[in-house]
């Protein structure tokens, strides 16, 4: 288990102030001032997790990738208390539950995290309170929330990587209260570009796998900022966060700091049962929802490559139905391989050098290239090219990216266990200068 409880601090998408402590599978104490009912949130235990306090069983949430609540009630104010948590997460593919990378450690797969990874803590709220911080935003300038306008702004200023401006929110229901932030934006395609807020969209994007030599799939708050400034900081415009869902607090980052997102599902390697695919696009549609608030997220990525051999009549149910939840992004329906003809973008996976051979696929939608690069300046268990240096080989792929192309995905942003082509080490060290790697993203952005 590699667990990140009591970790837990701001900026948080949305909060109650002061009215929280984290705590821990085990024993844990009600602050002596507690005067409201509990709600124990677990910020995700992979995989089905079933939770008892006391003794007593609170429920089950399966999915390892989205946040959940129980109600625990009123406990008294400097009380102690027993959580339990039982996590089944079984490492075959028997259940085809998604898990992304979580293979073992060897070749593209790493090492499988177990139960609570996110953190868990306590709130403290009224009888009568806030559960479902679910807004609608439309980007002429009106925020909904449970289908009443709680914010409306006149010529809203519109968010944007160069300009990360957001509004700041605050619900009540009753004495209850909760502050969020909501930012006003567009993501569109014209022919083959793609235009944000109106203005046309070129993608520099990274890979970014959200793995920690230590804790595997848990950070810190600040390395969660630190992975999203290192980005930034090289020039990229976008994180493709690959086959994992992220930590709160990193979209959060996102946001603030001015980083698009293109946002993977997790990967089922089995998708032959019903059972399989039912539960892979429940929790596909609870991460849209959950992830929905996020003005840093313009894709959605249901499916990577054919991992899982998604049938085609899925594939196509899981873009139609992603497009159904969220009207306000674009869908890949496949990153690479198996793209069907309801796609958004064409999304291509070349490790080579010859990228212009893919031009022509289709002439009425953008084109882009989902994961290229590759290169490592090691000699890691696992590279897709060795190269002496890493500066000139990243500008040689960028700079033949043909110009009518809308973007790219560099694999990747930093090492992940024996896979050493990232720019930053597996401890987040550049290994090459950053300016020479942004100069090149930002000669591609303004081609």
């Amino acid at each position: 288990m590699h667990a990140a409880a009591g970790s837990l601090s701001h900026p948080l998408p949305q909060f109650r102030r002061e009215r929280w402590a984290p705590i821990e599978v085990g024993t844990f104490r009600v602050p002596d001032d507690w005067r409201e009912r509990t709600l124990i949130r677990f910020g995700a235990v992979d995989w089905r997790a079933t939770v008892w306090l006391d003794g007593e069983e609170l429920g089950t949430h399966e999915g390892g990738y989205t946040h959940f609540t129980f109600d625990a009630g009123r406990l008294a104010p400097g009380s102690e208390h027993t959580l339990r948590v039982d996590a089944f997460d079984p490492d075959d593919d028997a259940f085809g539950q998604p898990k992304g990378k979580q293979r073992g450690s060897h070749d593209i797969w790493y090492t499988r995290t177990y139960g609570p990874w996110r953190p868990i803590w306590i709130e403290g709220v009224p009888e009568e309170y806030i559960d479902d911080v679910s807004l609608e935003v439309d980007p002429r300038g009106v925020v909904s929330w449970n289908g009443n306008v709680v914010l409306e702004v006149d010529e809203p200023r519109l968010w944007s990587p160069a300009e990360p401006f957001l509004y700041d929110v605050e619900l009540r229901r009753g004495d209850d209260v909760v502050q969020s932030y909501v930012g006003f934006r567009t993501i569109e395609r014209r022919g083959r570009d793609l235009y944000l807020n109106g203005e046309k969209l070129r993608l520099a994007g990274v890979l970014d796998q959200g793995y920690w030599p230590e804790t595997v799939y848990s950070a810190s708050a600040a390395e969660l900022r630190a992975d999203v400034e290192a980005a930034k900081t090289l020039g990229f415009n976008l994180a493709r966060k690959h086959v994992k869902v992220e930590d709160p607090r990193w979209y959060a980052w996102c946001d603030r700091l001015g980083l698009l997102v293109a946002q993977d599902m997790p990967s089922s390697h089995d998708l032959s049962t019903e059972r399989a695919r039912e539960g892979f696009l429940r929790e596909w549609l609870e991460i849209v929802d959950q992830l929905r608030a996020h003005p840093s997220i313009v894709l959605w990525i249901p499916i990577n490559e054919d991992w899982g051999e998604p049938p085609q009549d899925f594939q196509r149910r899981l873009a139609a139905e992603t497009r159904a939840t969220d009207r306000t992004r674009l869908v890949i329906d496949a990153s690479g391989w198996k793209q069907l003809d309801d796609t958004d973008l064409v999304d291509v996976h070349d490790y080579g050098a010859e990228l212009s051979q893919h031009l022509g696929r289709r002439d009425d939608i953008p084109l882009w290239f989902g994961e290229l690069g590759g290169l490592s300046v090691g000699t890691g268990e696992f590279v897709y090219r060795h190269v002496d240096d890493l500066a000139e080989g990243y500008r040689r792929i960028v700079e033949q990216v043909p110009p009518d192309v809308a973007g790219f995905c560099w694999t990747q942003l930093a090492d992940v266990e024996q896979e050493q082509n990232g720019l930053l080490t597996a401890d987040r060290r550049f290994k090459v200068d950053p300016a020479a790697i942004r100069a090149v993203n930002e000669a591609f952005l303004r081609a």
